[in-house]
């Protein structure tokens, strides 16, 4: 017995400081890159990665980052014209890219139902089908078009003087007051913030890079994906904002 015991501290230390990775808490993004001007390339990289105990974002190349090849992205621009994004493999991301030819919005929208499911117990109920997806929009020049929402869990920004209003939307309604919106600044910080009674959230970013706004959503329903049974589906929505 005090054999047992004395092993059991030197697992967990081999757990925690051996296999850092294993224990984080990891997700994809997207960057958005470009001039900001007509006729000249956008660049969309898709990562995956972790974020560390000293909040540093890390991108990985493992299995996860493997799926980022069942994403369907497109550009949806103010005139309600959809363009689909390729992806190709470069390194330590997957990148698409895309020419803007006219002043305006242009949102990138992405989404993966294709992600294995999380098998967490031999009880399928504990069980978590992922569907993950991802918005962003870049702007060439002025846009006086309202943007609406264009996939089943979407967010959408509005800014005025540097403050940014959010619009989260789930089946194309605005979500209940109440849902917890979650916010990490370029130092990945975390902010937890809940939709006030106009079904919206107010932020103000204070450093550039990259800003992450994230809605996650279950839904009780059972299924079979791939011969593995699940429980729930885990939906999370990652909304990308570069501050330049």
């Amino acid at each position: 017995m005090h054999k047992i015991r004395t092993l059991i501290p030197v697992l967990l230390f081999l757990t925690f400081f051996l296999f850092p990775q294993s224990i984080k808490a990891s997700a994809y993004w997207m960057e958005i890159h470009g001039s900001g001007k007509v006729n000249e390339e956008v660049k969309i990289q898709v990562c995956y990665g972790f974020i560390d105990d000293l909040s540093e974002r890390h991108r990985t190349t493992g299995p996860e980052f493997q799926e980022i090849r069942n994403f369907k992205f497109f550009i949806l621009n103010d005139k309600g014209k959809k363009s689909k994004i390729e992806l190709q493999i470069k390194g330590d991301h997957w990148e698409g890219r895309f020419i803007p030819d006219q002043e305006g919005s242009y949102r990138i929208l992405g989404l993966n139902d294709q992600l294995p499911v999380l098998l967490r117990s031999k009880n399928s109920q504990e069980n978590v089908r992922p569907i993950d997806l991802m918005c962003g929009a870049y702007r060439v020049g002025s846009s006086s078009v309202p943007m609406k929402p264009a996939q089943f869990m979407d967010i959408i920004l509005q800014e005025k003087n540097g403050i940014y209003t959010v619009f989260p939307y789930r089946d194309m309604k605005p979500v209940e007051k109440g849902t917890t919106i979650r916010i990490f600044n370029p130092e990945n910080w975390e902010k937890n913030v809940q939709t006030d009674e106009n079904h919206q959230i107010v932020f103000k970013p204070t450093l550039p890079g990259l800003y992450v706004i994230r809605q996650d959503w279950y839904d009780n329903s059972p299924g079979v994906l791939n011969d593995n049974a699940y429980g729930k589906i885990r939906y999370r929505n990652n909304y990308c904002l570069w501050i330049n």
